[in-house]
């Protein structure tokens, strides 16, 4: 018998008979829905479209018509973005076939105007199109497509559909086009033409690879031509351009609902005044100003003139569209193009279905709804030309009555005899009580029910497993079947017994993480930085210069590319591409030039001793005190208890990759004798919190108590908190102390502490002075460890000596660094955002009044705070003046680093409790103020940070489910210098990250090592750049740990060859791009590497050309002098000089088996006891490295001594 949960649900004949029902039900009369319950929907949704398709399929058959569709496009209506959330959710994990697309509404509140570029245009566009594409053929095994969209969405004006049709096209395998031609089109459908595709709404032609990123698509496409021919279509990561996957066409629509163009304009403009000179005057039938207009019907439909300040900003808006093509609240004139209005019903055919889901709470909210626009108008006309609420949206009950085929699904259970009833109950809940779950599972067993439990992911799902073994066992008459996908609630259904549970409802916890469509997609980034002229630079061997570029030179017959670095004194000098290794870019304080070096100066030379001593003294220290832990003893914690496994599943969120793995280094360290020490470094909001709270129910568990350190008593208070909220299911008592808790509290708390009364213990330094006493401490989390004063760290100290430890940092620190410290210092990074956070809307703007009392006003209204940022604290009153005089109705204070840290925590509690509304401060507020509630942030003169204060500052919000706002703004008529307009434009892109991300990710990180290593350490990182200061500590480390059996490595090989080698403009036309190629190539150490650039290569820029073979050939030869410790290559004459860095790698045997074989080829010097010389003669470089490598690999699979 099949018992999976699609065959027990899709075979149910209550389930058949209503979808068929559906189908069959008269054109133009609604079915009437009830008792479809939690996740049942998308069952019921599945089954409709199944239904749908076998009754078109066989009229097609009966009618022999093989003209129309058999595909089924459904239009879901819901109430809110809440619950398009919710069903996209459902249908993704029990309808997977169908394609789901969620139609965004603007994002704002209504008459508020949609910021420049946001990419909410092309979203919308996107799904319209894909909603007029139809297939025109039968399709045997059917296509369903759903569309979601919220009610405010359905009810609002479109675009013509044909218009949106004539911009729309596919491109297929097989199609002859003009790439030129095709070019063209995508630039005025706007596309941005670049020379690497990073973002959506991007494009780029090269040759014969065409590369897009459309705004609806998952992942950009990339287009092979040959010739004109389309060849091949692939699908690619535009953050690492890598292949995912083969595709057969490409769907290609506008970039916005409207493409502008002057004829376009000239028609708003002409109905703009038309709408003005039949409207109604202030002084005519109704008086305005003395609010004769009273009632809210009137201002529903009371079409006013616009006043000047509207007229101002409608011609303002006319002349942006006219030049550019876009301006801020372009939407609010889409609906003057056509004669007529145009709804979402004029985009379907008669066959689909539209399906309202909760129909009764959007009857209810119509009445809100209106008032809302009503009230908004009344704000908005003042300053914007808007249109009254009857012109901007259509009659909810007019568009019901223009739908074909009507379903109305209601959750409110009805009497009426003509409603379908479901017999499909709610699901309950258990509350976290485990006990309570086993209990009813093991009757619900008994009676042979068919329980199925969905969890989010597969570690929830081994978590739940390891919970309830005993009722999975497949030996089990009906085992509890688990199934790792999402869904928003469960169901019963007690004719079929059938038991679906949610996980939530195991754990009795609010559902955070629901699937969304609008995520920010965001991955770690590559430590390699891309390299512009004027850059600073670090040559190992001559120091620090200035990069200007790649030149090509002709010498010798040969023509090769070199990198031209500038020194002191306009001296120039020319490195090898292949030699690229030995240059990276200089990356030190931010902000501060360094002084360029003298080619051949010895100044160089003794910084890089300098810092070369300060390393290994470093290294010296840190393996001191890492062999001084190793030796103590302290507690090992038992192993994990389903008690553990339940707390870890109730965590609400989805697990990142690196949370799992950094929760089972701790729990693994916990298990060991040794005290753990150990680091978790990573950006806030990336999951330290949550490790820390697993570590901490480990040791309580273990019957140990935990002290959790904080800072400040603002983040004590909110670590405080976080603890009472996650552990509330479980029996850990918590406390906390801190200046917010009374003195007659906290002698209480020491008492119970004293006794063993309290398990964990939150708060300040104040939980380690001399009068605070534990029972039987097991564990101090602390964060932030460097920002402790020298006193408190002593302390810490002896407190640490043999009980585990767990150190907490938000700065994020290099990988580069973390490799070479990991062999002295436990350490655990977590690089992964997590997946479920809203991209941050980001406005660049200029600076006026009104666009600041804007931006607050739009997020008082729907309840939430702002952070402003002014980072000049003796402007700061006057700053305060000025918002409360644009905006009087709020109430603001102001917090600055000056203040004392009571001051600023008072400032800091009574903001987050709510106190008031906008808080305006300097960049005080970068370090880890968590305050969920705001989510705008308003930095004033954005173009005088740099890149990563801007992102970190622009994460303090964001942080909960609503959508953010960041308002990067610079002075009015100022114009920008182009670095801080790039700075602010790269910021902007809060989708994808682009490699300007990666100079922010390189700032932040070497502020991290600045505080991992200590402030005497940045000094010596200035002096020879970051990358050059991580290779001498990783020598440094290397050394010791080795003591006497260590050999240096060698870190490159030096090449000297003569050969002719470069990228070819054809091949390969951005210098950026060239240049991140060049550095793969020359980053080559391992065959492995060698066939992944090969294949890259192919896949991103086509045939590799024989120029770029040449270079190839190097890189085969630097593998096997790697593996022979060849420490350089000369080629002189015809002769190659080949130098190895240690002899005793050699085997002597074989190295005289080479010179017998090949006489007057391969020879030795006796002058010169590690070169070895080989005659290689006039031949090109593939050959030559051929040639070599033969020669060499003879040596190879020798003994190491």
């Amino acid at each position: 018998m099949n018992t999976s949960i699609n065959n027990l649900i899709l075979q149910w004949n209550e389930l058949k008979n209503c979808t068929n029902s559906c189908i069959n039900s008269n054109v133009n009369e609604p079915v009437h829905i009830t008792g479809l319950n939690g996740a049942s929907f998308a069952f019921f949704l599945s089954q409709l479209s199944n239904s749908n398709h076998f009754k078109n399929l066989s009229k097609s058959q009966y009618e022999q018509k093989y003209s129309f569709s058999t595909d089924s496009d459904l239009l879901i209506v819901v109430p809110s973005e809440h619950e398009a959330n919710i069903v996209y959710t459902d249908i993704s994990s029990i309808f997977p076939k169908a394609e789901c697309y969620v139609f965004p509404w603007w994002g704002t509140i209504p008459y508020r105007p949609v910021a420049k570029g946001s990419s909410v245009f092309g979203k919308r566009a996107g799904i319209l199109s894909k909603l007029l594409q139809k297939n025109k053929t039968v399709n045997f095994n059917g296509n369903t497509r759903i569309f979601i969209v919220t009610q405010r969405a359905f009810i609002s004006p479109l675009p013509n559909p044909q218009y949106l049709k004539d911009f729309s096209f596919t491109l297929k395998k097989g199609d002859v086009l003009d790439t030129v031609k095709i070019s063209d089109k995508l630039s005025k459908l706007g596309y941005t033409r670049v020379s690497k595709v990073t973002v959506r709404g991007e494009f780029s032609l090269r040759g014969e690879v065409l590369d897009i990123f459309v705004p609806c698509d998952e992942n950009a496409s990339r287009i092979i031509f040959d010739f004109d021919t389309i060849e091949k279509i692939k699908s690619f990561d535009a953050t690492n351009q890598a292949t995912i996957d083969t595709k057969e066409e490409v769907f290609v629509h506008p970039l916005k609902e409207i493409i502008w163009t002057d004829e376009l304009v000239s028609i708003a403009e002409k109905k703009l005044q038309e709408y003005d000179e039949s409207s109604i005057r202030e002084d005519n039938d109704f008086d305005i100003a003395h609010n004769n207009f009273t009632s809210d019907d009137k201002w529903y439909s009371a079409h006013l003139a616009f006043t000047d300040e509207a007229k101002k900003y409608s011609e303002k808006m006319l002349l942006e569209l006219s030049v550019s093509g876009e301006s801020e609240g372009e939407e609010f004139l889409y609906q003057l193009l056509w004669d007529k209005r145009y709804s979402f019903v004029d985009y379907l055919d008669n066959q689909t279905f539209v399906v309202f889901y909760d129909f009764d709470r959007m009857k209810n909210a119509l009445q809100a709804i209106n008032r809302e626009y009503i009230g908004m108008y009344r704000k908005a006309r003042l300053q914007l030309p808007v249109f009254p609420p009857d012109l901007v949206n259509f009659d909810f009950d007019n568009l019901l009555e223009n739908v074909s085929r009507c379903i109305q699904i209601h959750t409110i259970l009805q009497e009426e005899d003509t409603y379908i009833k479901l017999p499909i109950e709610a699901s309950r809940s258990f509350f976290g009580n485990i006990n309570y779950l086993k209990e009813e599972l093991t009757n619900l067993q008994k009676e042979n029910w068919n329980i199925f439990i969905y969890a989010d992911n597969e570690n929830q799902l081994l978590r739940i497993n390891q919970i309830i073994k005993d009722f999975t066992d497949e030996t089990l008459e009906n085992p509890v079947k688990l199934i790792p996908k999402q869904i928003s609630a469960g169901f019963i259904i007690p004719e079929i017994k059938v038991f679906v549970i949610q996980e939530n409802e195991i754990f009795g916890r609010r559902k955070y993480n629901l699937k969304s469509t609008n995520r920010a997609k965001s991955k770690a980034i590559d430590t390699f930085v891309e390299l512009n002229p004027g850059d600073y630079v670090v040559h190992v061997s001559w120091g620090i210069g200035l990069f200007h570029g790649i030149e090509r030179i002709k010498a010798g017959g040969n023509e090769r590319d070199y990198i031209k670095l500038e020194y002191a004194d306009k001296e120039m000098a020319f490195v090898p591409i292949e030699q690229v290794n030995l240059v990276q870019r200089y990356i030190g304080n931010e902000g501060e030039k360094p002084r360029v070096d003298k080619i051949g100066s010895k100044s160089w030379e003794n910084r890089k001793n300098k810092v070369k001593k300060a390393v290994e003294d470093l290294a010296q220290r840190l393996i001191d005190l890492y062999s001084r832990r190793q030796a103590s003893v302290g507690y090992a914690f038992p192993k994990e208890t389903e008690w553990q496994a339940a707390f870890e599943a109730a965590f609400p969120y989805e697990d990142t990759p690196d949370q799992i793995t950094v929760t089972e280094e701790v729990k693994s360290d916990m298990e060991k004798p040794v005290p753990m020490d150990r680091l978790v470094c990573g950006d806030v909001g990336y999951g330290k919190t949550e490790i820390a709270m697993r570590s901490a129910f480990k040791a309580v568990m273990g019957g140990k108590q935990v002290a959790f350190l904080a800072p400040t008593t603002i983040l004590a208070e909110q670590h405080y908190e976080n603890c009472v909220e996650r552990f509330k299911n479980f029996p850990v008592k918590i406390a906390h102390l801190s200046r917010f808790v009374t003195p007659a509290e906290q002698k209480k708390v020491l008492a119970k502490l004293a006794e063993g009364q309290v398990d964990v213990l939150v708060g300040t330094h104040r939980i380690i002075q001399k009068d605070v006493k534990y029972k039987n401490l097991g564990l101090m989390i602390i964060d932030e460890e460097q920002r402790f004063g020298v006193k408190d760290k002593e302390k810490l100290k002896e407190i640490k000596n043999n009980i585990d430890c767990l150190t907490m940092s938000a700065t994020p620190i290099p990988r580069t660094l973390h490799m070479s410290l990991l062999k002295i210092r436990d350490m655990s990074l977590l690089t992964t955002p997590p997946q479920n956070r809203h991209p941050i809307e980001t406005v660049i703007d200029e600076y006026t009044d009104d666009r600041v009392a804007n931006a607050i006003r739009q997020e008082i209204d729907r309840g939430g705070q702002v952070f402003y940022l002014h980072n000049r604290v003796e402007s700061l009153p006057e700053v305060r003046r000025k918002i409360e005089t644009i905006v009087p109705e709020v109430l603001v204070d102001v917090a600055h680093g000056q203040m004392t840290s009571t001051q600023l925590d008072d400032i800091f509690h009574r903001f987050k409790m709510g106190g008031f509304h906008v808080l305006i401060a300097t960049t005080i507020i970068e370090n880890g103020i968590d305050i969920p509630n705001v989510n705008t942030i308003i930095i004033d003169r954005a173009d005088m940070y740099g890149v990563s204060q801007l992102y970190q500052l622009r994460g303090r919000v964001g942080r909960s489910d609503k959508k953010a706002y960041a308002y990067l703004l610079y002075p009015e008529n100022k114009a920008l210098s182009e670095v801080a307009m790039k700075r602010l434009q790269v910021i902007s892109d809060f989708t994808e990250l682009g490699s300007g991300f990666k100079i922010a990710m390189k700032d932040m990180e070497i502020r991290g090592a600045g505080n991992l290593l200590g402030r005497d350490q940045s000094g010596d990182v200035y002096a020879v750049g970051f990358d050059l200061y991580v290779r001498l500590l990783n020598d440094a480390v290397h050394n010791l740990m080795a003591q006497k059996d260590y050999q240096e490595t060698v870190t490159e090989v030096l090449m000297d060859l003569e050969y002719t080698g470069f990228i070819p403009e054809t091949y390969v036309q951005n210098p950026q791009t060239k240049m991140e190629i060049y550095k793969k190539i020359a980053a080559i150490t391992t065959d492995n590497e060698f066939e992944n650039v090969v294949f890259e290569l192919e896949d991103r820029f086509g045939p590799i050309p024989e120029e770029v073979s040449s270079l190839l050939a190097l890189a085969e030869i630097r593998i096997i002098c790697k593996k022979l410790s060849i420490s350089a290559i000369r080629e002189r004459k015809g002769e190659a000089k080949i130098e190895f860095a240690q002899r005793s790698n050699l085997s002597i045997d074989k190295l005289l088996l080479l010179i017998k074989n090949n006489p007057n080829v391969v020879r030795l010097d006796p002058s010169l006891p590690n070169v070895l010389f080989i005659k290689i003669g006039q031949i090109g470089l593939k050959e030559k490295s051929e040639f070599i490598r033969e020669k060499l690999s003879s040596l190879l699979n020798s003994k190491w001594w």
